[in-house]
């Protein structure tokens, strides 16, 4: 058993034990560091929360260990925390900057003037980013001091020491505001007390992050210069959300409706409507505690936007639709609205429109119209059919001329009639996985601009576009039909010149399959793959191409991420998990890093349908 020092502090209310550590080593008038080192006591470990560093501090100081760790949190490793029965991400509770209230500060400063007791201390419940008021005060948490070094940083007598003469002057005093219900949820979750919120049955820090994220897009609807508010405003994005979370999905769900209608039109997206909520949740919040709010975000899209083949939804590609607008389905049908609109609202499965929505907005399954949508006429003039698929009339005569959209009527004493119904489809198949083009971008263009350009027929790209050769196509959002269809010119002109070459460039192959040139390089570099050396066609140098042979023995051998995928019929980001719990791993023989492939025999004997992926961390970035 450890003697107790003479001299210790008495553990205050709330108070981590790193700052209790820090108060006890200026007690006995040395630096923590020191202190630290002398007492065989590691300071990193108490900033930790180490039960066993704890035990320690506790018997140096007669205090009660248990008392210590109640407000003190615990790494677990991996950049994760436990604290108050909550597991955080370092960013909701271990920030560079410690936050704090000066009038707190200065209460504990009165108390110690007439007692060896007491001084400065910091609260546990400071540390949570989410918390933003002190509710004994009313006074908003304000930075006390911002340090890289983490024992700088939690040397709390240190610092406080430093910061005491603008705490007693009233620097850091800023202008009281009254609780709201998210302070007091926030209150009542770090102290274990229930409410009746929809929140509490959700990971702390994730309903309370998302309740920020959807605060944030209510704010951007009410003020367009809201991205230029401070940090001292943050708490407003946070309450903002959690008045509308609080009372439940449907709520959440109206909600999410309101701002899909009133920001822009439909063709906007929902990255342009949600902002941060739609972009973290896609692609940076991908753990378990966030997924309700993941799985809420994507069904409420699903179910209320027309999304169809070649649009994205939360970074993975749409492969049915599931719901039309009226617009979608004039737009496939080349039909004019109000036409369609009438013929619809006549077998009830629109509302009229002089009673329903906007037609971007009037919604009805697509499964239960089709049958309906298919008996509808869709035969047109040659003027109609080139407005509908929005090509101009010498474009269309072009592709005419080399086959390409042929009448389905031709001849006796009528006039040629296209079927815009067949047409549309076919377009959309282009552009099943095309990257969405938001404004006119650098390097691509439409197919007419890509074709004079390389002084080729526009059914030329359009027909290796239908062979499936051209690996990266875009969809313009702003554009429909044919003019939508984007490539790029470089890889247009190297698919132009190929027949001229003894095959496939490896930074073609590496495109086309989806590794990275490097990788590619080292499969074939290490014999791995099978490579034919020639001359380049354009430049004359000898280098490695992939001739049919050498691609064969590939493909045969082995299968990209990519195109195990596209075997299998499911999106990559799903495949990759299963992949991952049936225990198949990338090809590496030598640990080399050859990318996203692995050998076929390997991954197809695996049963990946039925394989449920395992539990996998993900890291998030929180906050900003």
């Amino acid at each position: 058993m450890t003697t107790p020092l003479p001299l210790a502090p008495d553990l205050q209310d709330r108070e981590t034990a790193l700052s209790f550590a820090s108060r006890l080593a200026a007690m006995n008038g040395v630096d923590t560091a020191g202190f630290c080192t002398d007492m065989g006591l590691s300071f990193s470990k108490v900033i930790d929360g180490n039960p066993e560093a704890l035990a320690r501090l506790a018997d140096l100081s007669a205090a009660d260990v248990e008392d210590l760790r109640r407000w003190s949190p615990l790494y677990l490793g991996n950049r994760e925390h436990e604290f108050r029965g909550n597991r955080f991400h370092a960013k909701a509770i271990k920030e560079s900057t410690v936050r704090g209230c000066p009038a707190c500060l200065r209460e504990d400063a009165e108390t110690a003037q007439d007692s060896f007791e007491g001084d400065m201390y910091i609260r546990g419940h400071w540390l949570f980013r989410p918390a933003t008021l002190c509710l004994k005060h009313h006074h908003p948490l304000v930075p006390l001091w911002a340090e890289a070094n983490v024992s700088r940083r939690y040397d709390a007598a240190a610092r406080l020491a430093e910061i005491a003469p603008g705490v007693w002057a009233g620097k850091l005093d800023k202008e009281p505001r009254a609780p709201n219900p998210f302070d007091e949820w926030i209150e009542a979750r770090l102290a274990g007390t229930p409410t009746e919120s929809w929140l509490d049955q959700f990971d702390l820090y994730a309903a309370a992050h998302f309740c920020e994220l959807l605060g944030r897009a209510i704010w951007a609807v009410r003020y367009p210069k809201w991205k230029k508010f401070g940090p001292e405003r943050a708490w407003m994005s946070f309450e903002m959300g959690f008045r509308f979370a609080t009372e439940g999905e449907a709520t959440v769900r109206d909600t999410l409706m309101q701002l899909q209608e009133t920001i822009g039109e439909p063709t906007d997206g929902p990255k342009k409507k949600y902002g941060a909520l739609y972009d973290r949740l896609a692609f940076d919040l991908l753990g378990e505690a966030y997924a309700p709010f993941r799985e809420l975000l994507r069904d409420h899209i699903a179910s209320t936007w027309p999304l169809g083949p070649g649009d994205d939804l939360m970074g993975e590609p749409v492969l049915e639709r599931k719901v039309h607008s009226v617009r979608t389905a004039a737009r496939e049908l080349g039909m004019d609205p109000r036409r369609l609109r009438k013929l619809l609202a006549d077998i009830d499965l629109v509302r009229p429109a002089e009673t329903g929505r906007d037609d971007q907005w009037e919604l009805f399954d697509a499964r239960a119209a089709q049958p309906h949508l298919d008996r509808i006429n869709t035969l047109v003039s040659a003027k109609d059919f080139q407005e509908a698929l929005n090509m101009s009339r010498s474009q269309f005569e072009l592709l005419r001329k080399e086959g390409h959209f042929p009448p389905v009527i031709d001849g006796g004493d009528h006039k040629p009639l296209w079927d815009v119904r067949a047409a549309h489809p076919h377009l959309e198949s282009l552009l099943t996985g095309a990257e969405p083009i938001y404004v006119s971008m650098h390097g691509w263009d439409d197919i007419p601009t890509t074709a004079q350009s390389l002084k080729v027929s526009p059914g030329t790209v359009l027909k290796l576009l239908e062979g499936g050769r051209v690996q990266r196509i875009g969809r313009h959002t702003n554009r429909d039909g044919y003019a939508s269809i984007v490539v790029t010119k470089g890889e247009i002109e190297r698919l132009l010149e190929r027949p001229e070459a003894p095959g496939l460039s490896i930074d073609v192959f590496a495109r086309q399959c989806g590794l990275t040139r490097s990788a590619a390089m080292r499969l074939v570099r290490e014999g791995h793959v099978p490579s034919t050396e020639g001359r380049h066609p354009k430049i004359n140098a000898r280098q490695r191409f992939l001739a049919p042979g050498d691609l064969a023995a590939f493909h045969e051998r082995f299968v990209t991420l990519r195109g195990l995928a596209v075997e299998l019929g499911m999106p990559w980001q799903a495949l990759r998990p299963k992949l991952a719990a049936a225990g198949i791993k990338p090809f590496s023989p030598d640990g080399q890093d050859y990318g996203a492939v692995f050998e076929r025999n390997v991954a197809t004997a695996a049963d990946l349908a039925s394989t449920k992926p395992g539990t996998q961390h993900n890291k998030e970035n929180d906050g900003e």
